[in-house]
């Protein structure tokens, strides 16, 4: 793929970058626009990502109609279940435990002291 013209960026260069450009994932602007200054002398290559550019539509269209059902009701009956399990699960519960655990690190001329400490709660909640 090339038009025979003498670009500053030569068309192997420019070939692993199409797919990015089309996404806009170029981090570089100056790149980029090196790569669209690129598209506007070089025919072939325009042509190349016009293609791509279309494929990749192609694609994405096709995967959003295929990959986008709705979960079965069964799953949502399933889930319903879980939590009002889950929430009954923590409602039976006698005790709550609360931890918290502390590490500081100082340093001083050299030397370094650390320090960790851990606290435990319960709480018993009124029913």
């Amino acid at each position: 793929m090339s038009c025979g013209n003498h670009h500053d960026v030569p068309c192997i260069e420019i070939r692993p970058l199409i797919v990015l450009f089309i996404d806009n994932e170029i981090s570089d602007a100056h790149q980029a626009d090196i790569v669209e200054i690129h598209f506007g002398e070089c025919p072939p290559c325009k042509v190349e990502m016009e293609r791509e550019s279309q494929s990749i539509l192609l694609m994405r269209d096709l995967l959003t109609r295929c990959c986008n059902e709705p979960a079965p009701t069964s799953l949502h009956e399933r889930l319903i279940e879980q939590t009002q399990q889950l929430h009954q699960e923590m409602t039976m519960r006698t005790e709550i435990t609360y931890t918290e655990s502390t590490y500081t690190e100082i340093t001083v001329d050299g030397q370094t002291q650390i320090e960790i400490t851990s606290k435990i709660r319960r709480e018993f909640p009124l029913e």
